[in-house]
């Protein structure tokens, strides 16, 4: 495992970009984004994406269309009342030129909405969500809940990894668990149990089998937590025995009913990133609760 920052070196999220196409659904990302740049003091900047690829009076119109809406929603909503918001209105495909605004202004954290799918064209091209969370360089949050109210409870889902390790710190040091209560969840898989079971071998050996399979997985869990010092997150957690991880995930969620779930993907490059992990894409596609996807570039790529 890479070695970790220092808890002390607790950066929190200084901008914090929200991308918005007027609809109901990016409207819970953007009031996400300012509940979490109030809670930071961190700049909002809300951005609005105008297709290029169309007739240039048609581009004028809706720039200005969406400039005169951007403006509207920061003096009118109370929401964004108080807050340093910075109203930001680009051209380009959506899911690239909002990884691009979140680059120029150096945003810590980028909050989209969860979008309607078109069917056919999401099972080549994802949606823009998805695009964007596979493209960008900084933590994606996919808003899904009500934003009315913080984080009360979180979920990490970790494999023990060093992609897990570094999520959870980024997390941390964003400033993101701080006021939430934190379940760190491992799913180990007791693999042998099968085999023994169709070998014949007793049920008092077989039940030893899944009880020392699960003290090796708690034992993994602790050492796992231990580089991470998270003595300022009031964390606890699960262990348990799963089949498969996104299932798992989902299934967990669906239990124990967090606000937030925090997920490591590893940051590729080159036509490579255009891969999305199937356990991120499913948990992102059948979950719904709000989900921050955090990329970690793998120390091992070249």
């Amino acid at each position: 495992m890479n070695e970790l920052p220092s808890p002390d070196t607790m950066s929190g999220l200084k901008v914090v970009l929200a991308a918005t196409d007027f609809s109901a659904r990016s409207e819970r990302a953007v009031r996400r984004a300012a509940a979490l740049a109030r809670q930071s003091g961190a700049r909002l900047v809300i951005t609005h994406v105008v297709d290029d690829d169309q007739p240039e009076h048609i581009v004028a119109v809706e720039v200005e269309l969406a400039e005169t809406a951007l403006a509207d929603a920061i003096r009118e909503h109370t929401y964004l009342a108080g807050l340093d918001c910075t109203p930001l209105v680009v051209l380009g495909t959506p899911f690239d030129a909002i990884v691009r605004a979140t680059q120029q202004h150096g945003a810590d954290l980028c909050v989209v909405g969860s979008h309607r799918r078109a069917f056919l064209r999401d099972i080549f091209a994802g949606t823009t969500a998805e695009r964007v969370i596979r493209n960008s360089s900084v933590p994606v949050l996919m808003a899904n809940l009500d934003p009315a109210l913080p984080y009360a409870k979180s979920l990490a889902p970790v494999d023990l990894t060093d992609c897990s390790a570094q999520a959870l710190d980024t997390t941390r040091r964003l400033g993101l668990l701080q006021r939430t209560r934190l379940i760190v969840m491992h799913v180990y898989d007791a693999a042998a149990a099968g085999m023994l079971n169709y070998a014949g071998v007793d049920k008092t050996s077989l039940d030893d089998y899944l009880v020392d399979t699960r003290i090796d997985a708690v034992r993994d869990l602790v050492r796992f937590l231990e580089p991470l010092r998270l003595d300022d997150v009031d964390y606890s957690t699960v262990v348990r025995e799963g089949a498969g991880p996104a299932t798992d995930i989902i299934e967990a969620a669906t239990e124990l009913r967090p606000d937030l779930v925090v997920i490591g993907t590893h940051a590729r490059r080159g036509a490579v990133r255009l891969l999305l992990s199937s356990v991120t894409e499913e948990v992102l596609r059948r979950l719904q609760r709000d989900i921050l996807v955090v990329p970690v570039r793998d120390s091992t790529a070249g």
